[in-house]
């Protein structure tokens, strides 16, 4: 029996290509459409050979723009949206850039026949600009609405907060990845939503961990990446933050380390790989480098998107990761580095409650200051650290490579 799957939302492919390949790969029955697919960075192959993308059309219609017209000037959820931007938020602006991008999206519907062929609407990321097609999903269709992380911990607008409540109340399931995350969807969108909402984790991609494994003992080429790559041969390379995002609070974790005693034992690493515009990335590199210097131990700021062997190797040359971000889901950049064994220490505030189920080793810190004790406990016995580490790869392997992850989301878009 076919299965047919229209992937709307944000298309970011670090995402969606390994979850939709593992659910091909579990049920050749279903067939993935995903239309705004797109890779998080240029130099990336693509790999969406999963997705049947080719029947889609994009094409502009003046008549399927005029039928759009219409249908929107007779939709309830057209003025209620649009009266809300304009008397509530005050924004004329932004009410007619609603209007546009609302016609827009109806008439890409129109054009592809309100996707009435499709059994399954899978909507990615919780936020007002990627759900504007979930009103217009044609009735007793299944409607899967799943939040990342950041879409419910960093965003409170009251625009969002009223688009992204009225789409969960019309969602069929709603998916997000752990307990904590559950509880807060349930205490910010309201209690009614309990029996829609099912924890179901991204399955894991296993490339990166079977290539930290292949490359492991190879200590030649980690010590050439390191060379290349600004990473120091005889001191503790310290990883601090996943990404260039502010958010990941680099700044606060830099000033904690002005008063650390072991200075000349150790390396800072901070890459600005992503999450972060060419314009941000100028300012935000002068702020880092100032901050760096006041700190006065050996440092590299990478700008660099590693991928495949080369990101295997990043994670191998690395030794401790500090990751104290303001929110996360789940870090699949921690779970890579602690089963390079990386000693890691991040933020008791994050919603891990799912890698302590896993039984991880790592450290949690539940102020800033509290970092430079910790890191100081970590030099003053590394090898022993290092070696406690270990136990992190069979408990990864076991918890977060499961079949039953794919076999739950299966269940989920059938």
């Amino acid at each position: 029996m076919s299965k047919k799957v229209l992937v709307l939302g944000l298309g970011q492919n670090n995402f969606l290509s390994y979850l939709y390949s593992k659910l091909k790969k579990y049920d050749s029955n279903f067939h993935i459409t995903v239309p705004f697919f797109y890779e998080i960075t240029p130099n990336v192959v693509s790999n969406n050979w999963m997705y049947e993308n080719d029947k889609v059309n994009f094409q502009k219609s003046r008549i399927s723009f005029l039928q759009s017209f219409f249908y929107c000037l007779f939709s309830k959820h057209f003025y209620s949206t649009f009266f809300f931007i304009l008397l509530v938020e005050k924004k004329i602006g932004k009410a007619l850039h609603f209007c546009k991008q609302q016609l827009l999206a109806k008439s890409f519907f129109i054009q592809n026949k309100n996707f009435q062929e499709y059994d399954t609407f899978h909507f990615h990321f919780m936020q007002y600009s990627y759900l504007r097609e979930l009103f217009l999903v044609p009735k007793n269709k299944k409607i899967v609405c799943t939040f990342w992380g950041s879409d419910l911990l960093r965003t409170n607008d009251i625009l969002n907060f009223y688009f992204v409540k009225k789409a969960l109340n019309n969602a069929s399931i709603i998916t997000c990845q752990s307990e904590e995350l559950k509880e807060i969807i349930l205490s910010k969108f309201g209690r009614n939503l309990i029996t829609k909402i099912e924890i179901s984790m991204f399955p894991v991609p296993e490339k990166t961990f079977d290539l930290i494994d292949l490359n492991s003992n190879n200590n030649h080429l980690i010590k050439s990446f390191k060379a290349n790559n600004g990473y120091a041969q005889d001191k503790i390379n310290i990883l601090i933050g996943h990404s260039g995002s502010i958010f990941n609070n680099h700044l606060k974790i830099i000033s904690s380390l002005k008063d650390f005693s072991k200075k000349n034992k150790i390396h800072l690493i901070i890459n600005l790989n992503y999450a972060i515009t060419e314009n941000e990335k100028i300012t935000y590199k002068q702020e880092l480098i100032k901050a760096l210097n006041q700190v006065e131990c050996s440092y590299t700021v990478l700008e660099k998107f590693f991928v495949d062997e080369e990101l295997a190797l990043s994670r191998l040359a690395s030794d401790v990761f500090i990751h104290a971000p303001i929110s996360d889901a789940l870090s699949g950049t921690m779970l890579e580095l602690l089963y390079a064994s990386n000693v890691v220490i991040t933020g008791s505030w994050l919603p891990y409650k799912t890698f302590r189920k896993a039984k991880l080793n790592y450290y949690e810190i539940s102020d800033f200051q509290e970092i430079s004790s910790t890191l100081d406990l970590i030099v003053e016995n590394f090898e022993l650290e290092k070696e406690a580490q270990t136990a992190n790869k069979f408990s990864i392997r076991n918890y977060f490579m499961s079949e039953k992850i794919t076999e739950k989301w299966a269940e989920i878009l059938n």
